[in-house]
């Protein structure tokens, strides 16, 4: 998430139940944000081990269930019911009825991204995206002149097709398989150090000489994945201040003519002080409301020349595709604080304005972002590992001790040395959930649901009567005077949509139930 935060600490590992303020002590933002992850991970859980990996209540309030939209005895559209899911345990929410092609979450072309050809799957995926003021201006609170304050998680529910050739039924879906290829367990892994210099500092006033990060400034280092793929041919690109450095577009324009094309853009301004503003030589990447939520990873431009007086910032080159030109959309300029450098000394390779990733082990391929942090990527098997664009690490840096915060393990070749340890990608992290497989065509077509429901577990009060613990020293069953009753909808396994609920059946037959 790039918003403004000093640190994220919450850790599942920790088993942390609640936090507890105290009276007199600073307030952090790691802390409030803490406590609602550890609320949030609770809650999910919880839905998740009653639940399942997916599944919907049974009935009218079903969301995400597909059904086909005929045009000309051809398939040309999906529609997707109004109500809810849970992927995860997270709760997904429908409003009101969509297509594939009019969902707000994936707004994809219809012409350049048809449906696949049948068989295929329709699958639900289901993340977490980060929005600020830029994205949303009416988080701005207008009593104070729209002042930016919090900012605010949004879930993403994308439901999205995939061609399949196994068979046009759910069940020989390799459901496993395509999970392992929209989010492999090998993902890359990340080390970050401080290194203390070889030469020692000049200016000791300012930074201790026993400092191994030697920024002026507390800093939550940012390292996001680009494009993917594997190492040497995926990307990275890193922000000092987690990636909030952002000038919202008013107007941007494109100049292909000669031989070397720019975009000139008009921002609405040029950020607060040097520290978070636009300087030339600085990559930007233009981004909207639809770049984000197809997570594309397009060229990075280079900042040649800044017009103070009219807000005006020239770009080397132009964008990929029409990222920026919406005012709709919500366009903006992020600002990430990569160099190129000399790959001998730690030095970063670019590529379309992004540093190439090179995997390392040991004391080989540490890379140098600035200040003396440094990273090197791993994989985490013996196969290579597999990048996937928008996941990243996060790395906080601190004046007071002179170093990063970052977990230690104990050195194999030395148990009295500590060295970093290796860690998976801290997000963006997506849940995923088949709804159902389409085949066939024409008259023929068929549409088999693959998703999985579940009943209330409430029932009448006067249902229990008459069921009551004699260890409890109540009337038991044998000698109630009301009618011994099966609990009725106590669904223990999830039943799968469309099919009957499972019959309870007592001395051969099933026990009458008189409705309320």
């Amino acid at each position: 998430m790039k918003g403004d935060f000093s640190r994220q600490t919450f850790d599942a590992g920790n088993r942390f139940l609640r936090v507890l303020m105290q009276q007199g002590r600073v307030q952090l933002d790691a802390d409030w944000n803490e406590q609602v992850a550890i609320l949030l991970h609770h809650l999910q859980t919880f839905a998740a081990d009653l639940i399942g990996p997916h599944g919907g209540p049974y009935g009218v309030d079903l969301g995400f269930a597909i059904r086909e939209k005929i045009e000309n005895a051809v398939l040309s559209d999906l529609r997707i019911s109004n109500g809810r899911y849970y992927v995860a345990g997270i709760l997904c929410e429908n409003p009101i009825e969509v297509t594939y092609f009019t969902q707000d979450d994936y707004p994809i072309d219809k012409t350049k991204n048809p449906l696949p050809n049948t068989p295929f799957l329709v699958y639900l995926d289901v993340w977490e995206r980060h929005v600020t003021m830029v994205e949303v201006p009416d988080l701005r609170e207008k009593a104070l002149g729209g002042a930016d304050t919090a900012t605010r998680s949004k879930l993403v529910c994308q439901v999205k097709t995939v061609g399949v050739n196994t068979g046009p039924s759910c069940s020989s879906v390799p459901w496993q398989t395509l999970l392992n290829q929209w989010q492999p367990a090998n993902r890359g892994m990340l080390k970050a150090r401080a290194q203390k210099p070889a030469k020692p500092e000049t200016d000791l006033c300012s930074i201790s000489p026993e400092a191994r990060y030697r920024g002026a400034e507390n800093q939550l280092y940012r390292v996001e994945i680009h494009a993917g793929g594997a190492a040497g041919t995926a990307t990275f690109k890193w922000s000092r201040d987690n990636g909030v450095t952002v000038f919202p577009i008013k107007e941007l324009r494109t100049n292909a003519s000669g031989a070397s094309p720019t975009t000139i853009v008009t921002v609405t301004h040029l950020g607060r002080d040097q520290r978070f503003g636009l300087a030339e030589g600085d990559w930007v990447e233009i981004v909207d409301d639809d770049y984000a939520l197809l997570e594309r990873a397009e060229k990075l431009l280079k900042v040649i020349r800044i017009d103070p007086v009219n807000l005006l910032v020239t770009l080397e080159g132009t964008p990929a595709s029409g990222t920026g030109l919406d005012k709709n959309k919500n366009p903006f300029l992020r600002r990430w604080d990569h160099k190129a450098g000399n790959p001998a000394k730690g030095g970063l390779e670019l590529r379309d304005g992004a540093a190439i990733i090179r995997e390392g082990s040991g004391d080989t391929n540490w890379l140098n972002l600035e200040d003396g942090v440094q990273i090197q990527f791993q994989t985490q098997f013996q196969t290579g590992a597999t990048y996937r664009t928008g996941d990243y690490w996060l790395i906080p840096a601190r004046t007071i001790t002179g170093d990063i915060e970052w977990p230690m393990q104990e050195d194999p070749a030395d148990k009295n040395k500590l060295i970093p340890k290796a860690q998976p990608p801290h997000g963006v992290t997506h849940h995923y959930a088949p709804l159902a497989v389409v085949s066939g065509g024409g008259t023929a077509l068929r549409i088999e649901d693959c998703q999985q429901c579940f009943e209330p577990i409430s029932e009448p009060c006067s249902n229990f009567r008459g069921r009551a613990s004699t260890l409890a020293g109540k009337t038991t069953p044998e000698t109630s005077t009301e009618p011994t009753v099966k609990p009725k909808g106590k669904a223990s396994a999830v039943q799968t949509k469309g099919k009957a609920a499972s019959k309870t059946i007592v001395n051969g037959k099933e026990p009458s139930v008189d409705k309320p």
